[in-house]
């Protein structure tokens, strides 16, 4: 089941392996013995460049996103075509099997015709009913994609929230250390 699902979990572990190497960064931060000002400097290079690193990959997942749900438009659009080529090709066969029925029994033609047309507009309906399915199956899809890529970006701008007010806090910790 892993190996079906190698896209799914890829966003998840992006995003814990962003956290972790952010909270380690401030750890280390916290306790290096710098000054305030250095520390406060250092934690807004790191926020930005995780700022930086995160708003990189949003846009990589999301043009990978783009390109995934366009590939598998196409595919849709190809299974469309084909299933109407299908539509037509048997309407043509049911055609002609009813043309050669009413040349040699003109009696049972007028039935033959009427059920090849049934026939037909039913396998036309049914093919319609699977490509709007195939269509909305991809529009779910595309849904998906999309909230996945804005969660990443809020949660990008959430840790950057996060990192400033923990700068903020060093700030005061740190004036409030000297005062002291």
């Amino acid at each position: 089941m892993a190996d079906k699902d190698n896209g799914g979990s890829g966003g998840g572990f992006l995003v814990g392996l962003l956290l972790g190497g952010a909270l380690g960064a401030v750890l280390a931060l916290l306790y290096a013995p710098q000054s305030g000002g250095e520390t406060r400097d250092l934690l807004k290079q790191k926020s930005d460049e995780y700022t930086d690193l995160a708003k990189t990959k949003a846009t990589d997942l999301s043009e990978a996103a783009k390109a995934k749900a366009n590939e598998i438009s196409d595919k849709a659009g190809a299974v469309a075509d084909n299933v109407k080529a299908k539509t037509a090709e048997v309407t043509d066969t049911v055609k002609a099997k009813a043309s050669d029925v009413a040349e040699s029994v003109k009696s049972t033609a007028s039935d033959l015709g009427h059920k090849a047309s049934d026939a037909a507009s039913s396998v036309k309906d049914s093919m319609q009913g699977a490509v709007d399915n195939v269509k909305d199956k991809v529009d779910s899809q595309k849904a998906i994609i999309h909230e996945a890529v804005d969660a990443g970006k809020q949660a990008a701008s959430d840790k950057k929230s996060e990192l400033n007010a923990q700068a903020a806090d060093g700030d005061n910790a740190s004036k409030t250390s000297a005062s002291v």
